[in-house]
């Protein structure tokens, strides 16, 4: 259905991300917030390499809501990623290796890393 409102899920485990792509996001849009980041909200470490801490603290789970998050990603077709990012590296090679081969190159990407020039 061409006139269907898209429905974008938003994988990111940084707060400020959220708020920037809600004030840009069109009315229209309807937006789902990765769930690893609603449940680790409180949880944060901003330390370099705080996520041990943090699973830590929420002994283990965050381990299990980040896993979650990686299947319900998967269920795209568009993805805008950062390869500066691990995370985003992991989902563009499932996506190119796993997810393309079986649907005739369905999926697309658009990366939002700053190249050198």
């Amino acid at each position: 259905n061409q006139s269907a409102s898209p429905n974008i899920y938003l994988a990111t485990e940084d707060p400020a991300a959220v708020k920037e792509f809600k004030q840009a996001l069109p009315p229209e849009w309807n937006l789902y917030v990765d769930q690893f980041l609603v449940e680790t909200e409180h949880h944060r470490v901003d330390d370099y390499n705080g996520s041990p801490k943090m699973a830590q603290a929420m002994h283990g789970k965050a381990g299990l809501l980040a896993l979650g998050s990686l299947l319900v990603a998967m269920e795209a077709n568009d993805f805008v990623l950062t390869t500066e990012s691990n995370w985003s590296r992991l989902m563009d090679e499932l996506r190119r290796s796993i997810l393309d081969p079986r649907c005739g190159n369905c999926t697309s990407m658009i990366d939002l890393r700053k190249k050198n020039n």
